[in-house]
């Protein structure tokens, strides 16, 4: 009896150990999203889609990107600077604007909060070395879920 319990403790134990060493091991969103990241695509998927079509993504021209973001400042921001304080700079043809960012949820939600204190949730639904994907659920007269796509220039951005 007393052999069964110490096999049983020992197995739960390595477990735990083995819970903390995976855990220990995943990457934190808010230090992975650091850094200085270029837009490289916009894309729509349509809430009522047509069977007809095979894609469900396409790519969308700039009136369809304005119409989906006149009222979100990303729309104009070609690259994003993420800096560690929760600072995020966003930078666009002769535009640029500072707002404060952070992840809630399960670091699958990016929170942006302007100075009107307007806020924005995007979904992030992927986050590499260089590649960040955020969807946002538009609600204007193109309704539908718009897929915006990151890569990264640069790593570490330079402290302000």
């Amino acid at each position: 009896m007393k052999k069964i319990w110490t096999q049983y403790l020992l197995v739960f134990g390595l477990g735990i150990a083995l819970f903390i060493f995976l855990i220990s091991m995943a990457k934190n969103p808010e230090i992975e999203i650091e850094g200085e990241w270029s837009e490289l695509t916009w894309e729509y998927e349509k809430a009522d889609k047509n069977e007809t079509i095979k894609q469900d993504f396409t790519s969308i021209s700039n009136y369809v990107k304005d119409l989906i973001g006149e009222n979100l400042v990303i729309h104009k921001a070609e690259k994003w600077k993420f800096y560690p304080n929760g600072k995020l700079i966003l930078e666009g043809n002769g535009y640029e604007k500072e707002v404060s960012w952070h992840m809630k949820g399960r670091g699958n939600i990016l929170e942006i909060k302007y100075d009107n204190q307007n806020i924005e949730h995007y979904n992030l639904t992927e986050l590499s070395d260089d590649k960040l994907v955020l969807n946002f659920d538009t609600d204007t007269h193109t309704r539908g879920i718009a897929r915006l796509t990151f890569v990264k220039t640069n790593p570490y951005v330079k402290k302000i």
